[in-house]
């Protein structure tokens, strides 16, 4: 009997260590998570709101044999996000009333709920679908409250978009008389295309578009947008809210069409969009898929599954549901999805994971426990060693920076001076003037082009940390807004302190100018050869038409240049977006070089702008002055 005794008493201490791993600080994915009542959370498909420093969870209660809903969404509330008090429903079913959209026994799934700061309102949208319709109706449903936890007062159900077209539909699409009964096979790759093209949105543009799996997100600017999967759950819309986030403007993007995404969950990250998704397999989990975009109307680029490990390729047997911004972290988000049992919807598990950062992409690595302290370490990696941010008015410090004099390097048309560099408004300003300068070293007949040039018609700045800041490995980030105008040459780069060019070594961090007339912005890495001033380049050059098409301000705002260099590799990033990586086995200089590595010295940073020469191409003289301003330059190294 004693035997008997002590092993229930075992059993016991092991369902309470179970039952209480997320009563401390600490969060444990996938295990029971007691709220203040000591139940599990029921809040399944949920998100999660900040309100006057408080979280709100909003989810889906759920029973013990039905995914149904017999209660309606429930809320709870934390101040540190790992203990979680139950503030009830917040939106209720209607038990018996037969005409009511969300009446008992119908389907709410994903519920959102984000404040409007203008109207004072708590507005909350979910997925509807009609008691007794199974999942035919695919309708948006609405609700409002004065008060975070509620209660929520359901508005209407709508189905997004009635009689309107996605921005980016052409009219030739809009007119195609091509329907679904024309396809008595799908899956094809006819069928794709004509999905992609458009076949479900025409089918539905009187009634209004499907809106099943979905998310809220509100940007910087206060607008507020619906992200759902729509067209039988095989291509995302992004939906613009009006300003009550009431209703929609009409103005709506596709995302990955005949993709078959759903389970959106989006954020953003220094002026770029991540938005992580699933496919679609029902209950059973599946890959994570990742998209980014530099604006939320796209273009959308898809990543590989952004899971690493063990059950990567299921997602850690979850799927997407939302993603948290920390408040008062820096870069710091958390993956919330859900562990669905069908069999059992009540015991459905969470699966929160901090979103980590590798290449500029979003890592998810699974962790058996974590708290919020993993941020600080994420953030603490880095440690600024030097950096300018160019905040004392006039010319810049010599005790920093050198300045380059007259005709320096590749052609360039433009005399460089102290004069068309200064600092104003917390801003590194250098300005190129299309005026005439003496040439003070000219000497008729001279071959060097330095000396056989009379005078110069433009001037210019270039300036650098040689002898003053030399660095080896680690981050630079630079910060600024270049001149686009014809024949500027602004740049952003390295040389090592030893052995002359190339075998020095050269990174081109930011480089712009016209290819065979062409604007192309430039990621580099230049090393020496067995012939003397010829280089082996590594090169990355991308149409500026690119940047415009996402984005007809880029040139006109500023945009953030890095170069992560380590013992293995040069990674060169535009906006956190991965343009160029070298790996350092490969950058071994030639015989002029000693066969040595130029990168794995100390190197130093230079700032320009040049014009003309042997790539600005033909300055256009009605742009000029042209101005570059850099915001400022910072230089990590990671602790040890």
């Amino acid at each position: 009997m004693k035997k008997y005794i002590v092993h229930y008493l075992f059993l016991c201490l092991i369902f309470c260590l179970i039952f209480t791993a997320q009563a401390g600080n600490v969060i444990v994915p996938g295990a029971i998570w007691p709220d203040d009542q000591g139940n599990h959370i029921n809040a399944h498909g949920g998100g999660i709101l900040f309100y006057e420093n408080t979280y709100y969870w909003f989810g889906e209660h759920k029973g013990e044999r039905s995914n149904n809903a017999w209660v309606g969404v429930t809320c709870y509330s934390s101040n540190d996000l790992y203990r979680w008090k139950n503030e009830g429903v917040a939106l209720s079913v209607v038990a018996n009333d037969t005409t009511s959209e969300i009446r008992g026994g119908c389907i709410i799934e994903r519920p959102k709920v984000i404040y409007n700061e203008k109207t004072g309102k708590f507005v909350m949208y979910f997925h509807l679908e009609l008691s007794g319709q199974g999942y035919s109706a695919a309708r948006v449903g609405i609700a409002v409250s004065d008060r975070a936890t509620g209660p929520y007062t359901f508005l209407k159900s709508c189905r997004p978009n009635v009689g309107r077209w996605p921005v980016e539909m052409t009219e030739e699409q809009q007119q195609s008389a091509l329907k679904p009964a024309d396809f008595p096979k799908q899956w094809t790759d006819e069928w794709r295309k004509a999905v992609s093209d458009g076949l479900f949105i025409r089918r539905d543009f009187k009634t209004g578009q499907m809106a099943r799996d979905m998310t809220l997100f509100v940007d910087d600017d206060g607008k507020a947008y619906h992200i759902y999967a729509s067209e039988e759950n095989l291509t995302l819309h992004v939906a613009e809210l009006s300003d009550d986030y009431l209703s929609y403007t009409g103005k709506y993007t596709r995302i990955a069409p005949a993709g078959h995404n759903e389970a959106p969950a989006i954020f953003k990250k220094d002026g770029r969009y991540f938005l992580i998704t699933s496919g679609c397999t029902g209950w059973a989990p599946n890959a994570a898929r990742l998209y980014t975009a530099s604006n939320i109307w796209g273009p959308w680029t898809q990543h590989p599954n952004p899971c690493i490990g063990a059950d990567a390729d299921l997602t850690f047997r979850s799927q997407s549901t939302y993603i948290l911004p920390v408040p008062g972290k820096k870069d710091a988000f958390i993956f919330l999805a859900d562990r669905w049992t069908p069999r059992k919807p009540i015991d459905g598990r969470y699966i929160w994971l901090p979103i980590l950062f590798e290449n500029g992409l979003p890592v998810l690595k699974w962790l058996d426990e974590w708290d919020l302290t993993v941020f600080d370490e994420q953030t603490a990696d880095w440690k600024l060693i030097w950096s300018e941010e160019f905040n004392d008015e006039g010319k810049l410090d010599v005790a920093r920076w050198n300045y380059e004099h007259g005709f320096v390097r590749n052609h360039e048309l433009q005399w460089y001076q102290e004069d068309n560099a200064c600092c104003k408004n917390g801003l590194l300003v250098i300005e190129a003037r299309k005026e005439q300068v003496k040439n003070p070293h000219y000497q008729p007949g001279e071959k060097n082009w330095r000396n056989s040039r009379k005078q110069a018609d433009y001037t210019s700045a270039s300036v650098n940390t040689r002898g003053k800041m030399e660095f080896q490995y680690g981050r630079v980030e630079v910060r600024a807004k270049i001149p686009t105008g014809g024949g500027s040459w602004p740049a952003i780069w390295t040389l090592g302190k030893t052995m002359p060019w190339p075998s020095n070594g050269e990174i081109d961090i930011m480089e712009y100018y016209r290819i065979q007339g062409v604007p192309h912005i430039l990621a580099n890495v230049a090393w020496g050869t067995d012939e003397p001033n010829k280089a082996y380049w590594d090169s990355q050059k991308i149409p500026f038409s690119q940047f415009l098409e996402k984005d007809n301000d880029w040139a006109n705002k500023f945009h953030i240049w890095r170069m992560d260099w380590n013992e293995e590799a040069i990674r060169l990033y535009l906006d956190d977006v991965l343009l160029n990586e070298t790996l350092l086995k490969d950058t071994q200089n030639g015989a002029i070089g000693n066969y040595a590595n130029p990168f794995k010295q100390p190197h130093y940073i230079l700032l320009n702008l040049a014009i003309g020469g042997d790539n600005g191409g033909t300055p256009d003289v009605a742009a000029f002055p042209l101005s570059y301003e850099i915001d400022y330059v910072r230089v990590y190294q990671q602790q040890q």
